[in-house]
């Protein structure tokens, strides 16, 4: 988001500075509309006040970076969060009955049962972090919905550009052409997030299946089989619940992008 920020900004302060030797133009015969990041509306008196607007247009640019970069910041947080708290969990489960004898008892006495007293702590924690983990869908699962499809338009609109200004000079794809490569990597990265997460959220499972759970007690595995049952269904980040976030889903709509760009291609 920043690269993408910083080359908006760049572009038109670089094609003033270049005018002359690049493109053979003089700095006066650039129209003020094209010294600024993105096109503007500011009526008759848009010359007078070219400054103040350009201050506007470059704190507007930076903003929305940052608030970009904020809430996927935040997003980003909470699910690796969420990872390593099912990876500590994981972890501990799959030392149990490890140190326990062929020659343990079956049926020992619970105070001195420390593989129950270890499960039983893992299994409420991993009840805590599943709830955390639904929170995390909850609170994005509208949000990505609206970026999914914004992407998807906004992403064929940007590519459209591109190929139709291939004839023309390297300054009418720069723009475009860094969009399409921005949106795509942060949908890739919200959709890398989710597959971390639907990954670690069956590692206890796995975990459970690697330890020495037959040299506990019977108490003991009968909450790793409750913790089994929790992990046949993995934590997910969906789209308003209409698509898992994940790197299938990723390609599934870097081919419907392409699609609509081949649509929308057709009908110029």
């Amino acid at each position: 988001m920043h690269t993408t920020a910083c080359l908006f900004m760049l572009k038109p302060i670089v094609l003033t500075l270049t005018a002359n030797d690049v493109f053979n133009l003089t700095k006066s015969s650039i129209t003020y509309a094209s010294r600024l990041p993105f096109h503007v509306e500011y009526g008759e008196k848009f010359n007078q006040y070219i400054y103040p607007i350009a201050v506007h247009n470059y704190v507007a640019v930076v903003a929305h970076s940052f608030a970009t970069i904020a809430v996927d910041g935040l997003y980003y947080s909470l699910i690796q969060h969420a990872c390593g708290m099912f990876s500590i969990i994981g972890n501990t489960l799959e030392n149990i009955g490890k140190n326990n004898e062929e020659n343990f008892d079956v049926k020992s006495i619970k105070v001195k049962d420390d593989n129950y007293s270890k499960t039983l702590h893992c299994l409420r924690r991993h009840i805590i972090v599943i709830e955390f983990a639904e929170h995390i869908e909850s609170l994005f699962t509208k949000i990505f919905l609206m970026t999914l499809n914004l992407n998807m338009i906004v992403s064929s609109i940007s590519g459209i550009q591109v190929l139709m200004n291939l004839d023309k000079g390297a300054n009418d794809i720069i723009g475009p052409l860094t969009i399409y490569v921005a949106q795509l990597i942060h949908l890739f990265l919200h959709f890398w997030q989710g597959q971390f997460l639907l990954d670690y959220s069956v590692l206890p499972y796995e975990s459970i299946c690697r330890a020495n759970w037959y040299y506990t007690s019977q108490r003991c595995r009968k909450l790793l089989l409750l913790m089994m049952y929790k992990t046949v269904i993995p934590c997910r980040i969906t789209a308003s619940k209409l698509m898992i976030l994940s790197i299938d889903n990723f390609a599934t709509v870097v081919k419907t992008s392409l699609s609509y760009l081949t649509v929308f291609r057709s009908m110029q």
